[in-house]
């Protein structure tokens, strides 16, 4: 009886393991089955794409440009002065009168000057009628040959005395020597003129200048072929160079160049002007939008599309302006460079460009 009971228990033991050892397996089937379901989810989920734009590289034409400043005058200009002081008689014209040439300006008094043209006449006239007669004496064996030639001398004398008086009489009228516009009025009626003082000037607004003072990196590269484009409040005008100077001002160190404004520009004289030159012209450089560099540190790099893969490829770059940049090295032409969409890719990272870039790229491709 005994061993009957041992039996039993024997068996109850292993119901119970087997029972516990199916559970186990059971739930292990389970698991396995979960992970490899999983597995296969995983490894059917689509790989993440960033849609991008992107551009074909090709070369071209970098011009570098550089702006130095200064201030439009006239090419011809007179400023009316006199040779002697004396008090002013009347003045005929006012700032922003035209004026032609030979038009009398500011006329002097004359009172003295006319007396001084007086005695000159009567002088010389005197020396003439003496010399005159002293050669017909001559002519008679009544004087010396001698006495002839002196007489003939003071002749000359006065008669050079009386073309100086003329001219002095002469330079009390003043006159203009181009045609143009009365620019400045430094003198009134009753005031005393002083010798060399400027008492009008004149500009002929029809041929405009401007002179530019260049610095001494720039100077050596411009001449009379340089191209030149005058900015004035945002308008631009296309100049030309007319004349250079080799030597610097003293002070500034700066060399001025004279350029050459178009007809009826509409500048006047004294407006301030902006002048640019061309300096520099590279050709077949790779140029691209300087917002598509990537800065880490020291280096610069550009997304490159390789296929549809995104490349961090690493570049150079030289001269920029106006939102363009020269890479020097790391690019070329044929590269499709990406210009849109780049701030969110990493090296690697798999792409799919727009419809008008894939279209334009299979053209190209083909």
């Amino acid at each position: 009886m005994l061993k009957f009971f041992t039996k039993i228990r024997i068996l109850l033991w292993i119901l119970i393991l087997v029972g516990v050892g199916f559970l186990v397996s059971t739930q292990v089937k389970m698991k396995l089955s979960q992970a490899e379901a999983n597995l296969k989810s995983l490894e059917t989920t689509e790989i993440e794409t960033y849609p991008v734009e992107t551009e074909i590289l090709k070369t071209s034409d970098w011009e570098t440009w550089r702006s130095y400043y200064g201030q439009a005058k006239s090419a011809h200009t007179q400023n009316i002065t006199t040779f002697e002081r004396e008090i002013v008689k009347s003045v005929n014209v006012n700032v922003g009168s035209y004026v032609k040439a030979g038009q009398t300006l500011v006329t002097l008094q004359v009172a003295a000057r006319g007396a001084q043209l007086q005695s000159g006449k009567t002088a010389y006239d005197e020396a003439k009628l003496n010399y005159n007669r002293l050669k017909q004496l001559n002519a008679k064996g009544g004087i010396s040959q001698s006495e002839v030639d002196s007489a003939y001398a003071r002749m000359k004398t006065a008669e050079a005395n009386l073309r100086s008086s003329q001219s002095t009489l002469q330079r009390t009228s003043l006159k203009a020597s181009i045609d143009g516009i009365v620019s400045a009025r430094n003198v009134e009626p009753g005031e005393i003129a002083e010798a060399g003082a400027v008492l009008i000037s004149i500009v002929d607004p029809k041929e405009m200048e401007a002179e530019l003072m260049v610095s001494k990196k720039d100077i050596m590269k411009i001449n009379k072929s340089t191209p030149v484009e005058i900015y004035v409040d945002g308008q631009k005008h296309i100049g030309w160079v007319k004349r250079l100077s080799p030597e610097a001002q003293s002070g500034s160190g700066l060399y001025p160049v004279v350029v050459g404004l178009p007809e009826n520009s509409g500048i006047l004289p004294g407006t301030y002007v902006e002048g640019r030159f061309m300096v520099n012209r590279q050709q077949n450089v790779v140029v691209i939008p300087s917002n598509v560099v990537v800065y880490r540190g020291n280096t610069q790099s550009v997304y490159v599309a390789k296929d549809n893969t995104a490349k961090l490829t690493a570049i150079t770059t030289g001269e920029g302006r106006e939102g363009k940049v020269i890479a020097t090295s790391g690019l070329k032409p044929g590269d499709y460079l990406i210009t849109s969409g780049n701030r969110v890719l990493y090296d690697g990272a798999q792409i799919i460009r727009n419809l008008a870039n894939h279209q334009d790229n299979n053209e190209n491709e083909g």
